[in-house]
């Protein structure tokens, strides 16, 4: 029988081995972008996400895990009322924001960001501002949306138009 007392607790991490979490400057008001952390070994990788203990954020009340065909395009989106938090950590990337917001400093501002397996990137994106995901890479690759509201699927507050559309000035090649 396995016994509790046969169990090593795991030792502290120094300061200086903690992830530590850059934030990468934006083009768009609000948009934050942060460089997370990757820790490696011989077994593979660990990338914490979304932590209270890096930054004061919003609770987590949904998480959902998107995967995306290789070259596949999901665009334009976007919401009313919560900020989505995009983790990318494999794959390859190419995520673009479109502000649309009257009154916001950066209005008509575009934005691309590449974020995946080569730098891992947490995105937070507000209210009204558009956005487009790009898998650039050759295989199946996948990203975690946590963002602030739970989905509801009887009233959705979130709004589409197609990748192509001319209101968006950015064309995903």
């Amino acid at each position: 029988m396995l016994m509790l007392e046969e169990f090593v607790q795991d030792k502290s991490i120094p300061e200086y081995e903690r992830p530590a979490l850059r934030q990468m400057p934006t083009k768009i008001d609000e948009v934050v972008a942060t460089l997370l952390d990757r820790k490696c070994d011989k077994r593979g990788g660990l990338c914490e996400l979304l932590s209270r203990r890096s930054d004061n954020i919003e609770p987590v009340n949904h998480v959902y895990l998107v995967s995306a065909e290789p070259k596949s395009i999901r665009a334009w989106v976007y919401h009313r009322l919560q900020w989505d938090r995009l983790a990318f950590t494999e794959g390859f990337f190419r995520i673009v924001l479109y502000d649309i917001r009257e009154k916001s400093p950066t209005f008509g501002i575009l934005e691309v960001i590449d974020a995946g397996v080569e730098t891992p990137t947490l995105i937070k994106i507000p209210p009204y501002v558009v956005h487009g995901v790009q898998n650039r890479g050759t295989s199946l690759a996948s990203f975690v949306n946590m963002p602030t509201e739970i989905f509801s699927h009887s009233n959705p507050y979130k709004w589409r138009l197609s990748p192509d559309h001319p209101g968006v000035p950015y064309k995903f090649v």
